[in-house]
């Protein structure tokens, strides 16, 4: 008798260990990591716009839309700022980084209609929750460029983009547009306020140049200007998709414990 009692009570103390150990695996320490990247969108009705984040856990505020009071972007001594309206938040796919399992997201804006130019060269989002967390996340840059009498000079027919030969970072190094026709000469390209950009036409493939920056760049509108002054535009398109981009990009990456 005495002997099935010490099995009976070692039996119940590896079933509470496992269950302590299960517990203990499943309660992680809340991380979101942003990436340091350049986001580029055009200033019109409708225009929507995405910013990325990982977080490690499926359970927290961040990831429900209801949680969410306020979104604002700013320099960093909030001496240029703009609200956002914060429409969906979208999950992508999951990455490993550091022997942990991170979930990508990006969060979902209507961008407002501004009227002019507007840019912030290093970028932080101000995030306030109904719960009164708050947190300021640095993202990279952003640029809102405003549209002017748009033509229709070029109809592309394929879009595609590359990086540098030899390079895994989540950058473009150049954007080809192949068009049927083209019947005006172009004067400039932009793909944004903060990037300028060279460009060559040749074999009805219009190939765009990007110098290389330490920051991700994969999507983007292209926004061209002819020599009457007349522009055309190409929406927003992602040209690069990766996913194990948190193991390519290393410094370009910032950490923010959670509450």
């Amino acid at each position: 008798m005495k002997h099935v009692f010490i099995y009976v009570f070692i039996a119940v103390l590896v079933v509470f260990m496992i269950i302590l150990i299960n517990k203990n695996h499943d309660e992680v320490d809340p991380v979101l990591l942003s990436i340091d990247t350049y986001y580029s969108y055009i200033d019109q009705d409708d225009e929507v716009g995405y910013i990325d984040f990982y977080i490690n856990t499926k359970n927290h505020p961040l990831i429900d839309t209801n949680s969410y009071a306020n979104f604002k972007l700013h320099n960093i001594d909030d001496s240029k700022s703009i609200d956002l309206e914060l429409k969906d938040i979208i999950y992508h796919n999951q990455e490993m980084y550091l022997n942990e399992t991170y979930l990508k997201y990006s969060y979902v804006f209507d961008m407002p209609l501004l009227g002019y130019d507007f840019d912030i060269k290093s970028c932080y989002m101000n995030v306030i929750l109904i719960n009164e967390d708050v947190y300021d996340i640095y993202i990279g840059a952003i640029s809102f460029k405003t549209i002017d009498h748009i033509e229709n000079h070029i109809n592309w027919t394929a879009l595609s983009g590359t990086k540098a030969e030899g390079q895994y970072l989540s950058r473009l190094n150049q954007i080809q547009v192949e068009y049927d026709i083209l019947d005006q000469e172009i004067e400039s390209i932009s793909l944004g306020n903060l990037y300028d950009v060279s460009f060559t036409i040749e074999d009805q493939i219009l190939a765009i140049d990007i110098a290389y920056e330490s920051q991700l760049f994969y999507a983007c509108p292209i926004y061209i200007t002819y020599i009457d002054h007349r522009n055309d535009l190409i929406n927003y398109f992602v040209y690069i998709k990766d996913f194990e981009t948190l193991k390519q990009s290393g410094q370009l990456i910032y950490h923010y414990a959670l509450n």
